[in-house]
């Protein structure tokens, strides 16, 4: 379908600066490898939260109203991402949050490989790079296709091979756009190395598609606020339950399954949720689902079908309707 004049207007008045830059004037906000657009309500949530003098786990009324803020947040987490069992977690960025999970990953590998693509960003390659090597592992990167701009099982596939301790995936290009089949690549590994621990970095895709990390098989999945609709200074990960429980820095006597280091920014969680609210509403506008991921799905396949069109309208890939119809060849999602 294609959004309506209408809708749009309805939908970029939720956001800030949807045509105008604070510091330069008006503009059409195109950014690929950067931030969104933000929220209004993002930005009124975290306002009102960060006010707040009390902190989780203590025993006042207050404390309780932001415990039961982050749980609802946790879940929400889990209802966007798709996935019904694992750990989700938030960590000071996108990027930091990878770093953590592919060291940890590497460390209690069983294998002695680590592989990833040259169409990852920085934030996995490095780590990967580092913590091979003080693992004395080795470390590969595969090529991807230059036409497409997109890493598939045929580059992965020389590379498999049962000692494969890590793998890294990245869900779309930074710098392309173009999204890569994860599952597919994943139960290719998976076929020849079946304890290897897959680490996607979700943070380019999360605002352009739907994720469905129970149908992946993977390990480990990062996205970033900032460029969901939301703010900086946070990002959220999943892993796995196998990935949870095996050994990580934490405080002792914690639970094994905890991956948060001290007290959490709770305004955080709550922009997150108001992330996965605004997209229920869109999915509501262009369908007739009930239920939330249906929703969110729904607004998923409506913003993949908007094009994109210059004037009063117009809508960038990382605009207002989460949309990247500009991509020159299909994508899977």
């Amino acid at each position: 379908m294609t959004f309506t004049p209408e809708l749009l207007t309805t939908i970029r008045d939720r956001f800030h600066h949807a045509d105008e830059c604070p510091i330069q004037g008006p503009r059409a906000f195109f950014e690929n490898a950067g931030g969104s657009l933000t929220l209004k309500a993002c930005v009124e949530r975290t306002a009102e939260l960060m006010a707040f003098p009390d902190n989780q786990g203590r025993s006042n009324v207050a404390s309780q109203h932001l415990m039961e803020i982050v749980a609802q947040g946790r879940a929400d987490m889990k209802l966007l991402l798709g996935a019904s069992s694992g750990e989700v977690f938030i960590g000071e960025t996108g990027t930091e949050l990878l770093g953590r999970l592919i060291r940890n990953a590497i460390f209690v590998g069983s294998g002695s490989v680590v592989i990833g693509s040259h169409l990852e960003h920085p934030a996995t390659y490095s780590a990967c790079r580092r913590w091979s090597k003080v693992a004395d592992m080795t470390y590969k990167q595969v090529g991807f296709d230059t036409d497409t701009t997109v890493v598939s099982i045929d580059q992965y596939r020389p590379v498999l091979t049962p000692d494969l301790a890590v793998a890294t995936i990245i869900h779309a290009s930074p710098v392309t756009g173009m999204h890569v089949d994860v599952k597919a690549i994943a139960s290719e590994i998976r076929s020849v190395a079946p304890g290897c621990f897959i680490i996607v970095d979700g943070i380019q895709h999360a605002a352009h598609g739907r994720v469905d990390i129970d149908d992946y098989g993977i390990d480990g999945y990062v996205v970033s606020g900032y460029k969901l609709f939301s703010r900086h200074n946070f990002g959220v990960a999943w892993v796995s339950d196998r990935l949870a429980t095996a050994p990580h820095d934490q405080l002792d006597g914690a639970p094994a399954n905890v991956w948060e280091l001290g007290t959490r920014d709770t305004s955080a969680y709550a922009a997150f949720s108001e992330v996965v609210r605004y997209l229920e509403w869109l999915g509501g506008q262009v369908g007739d689902a009930k239920d939330s991921r249906t929703l969110i799905e729904a607004a998923a396949v409506a913003i993949g079908e908007q094009p994109l069109r210059p004037g009063p309208t117009w809508c960038s890939c990382l605009s207002a309707c989460w949309a990247q119809s500009w991509s020159p060849v299909p994508r899977a999602w």
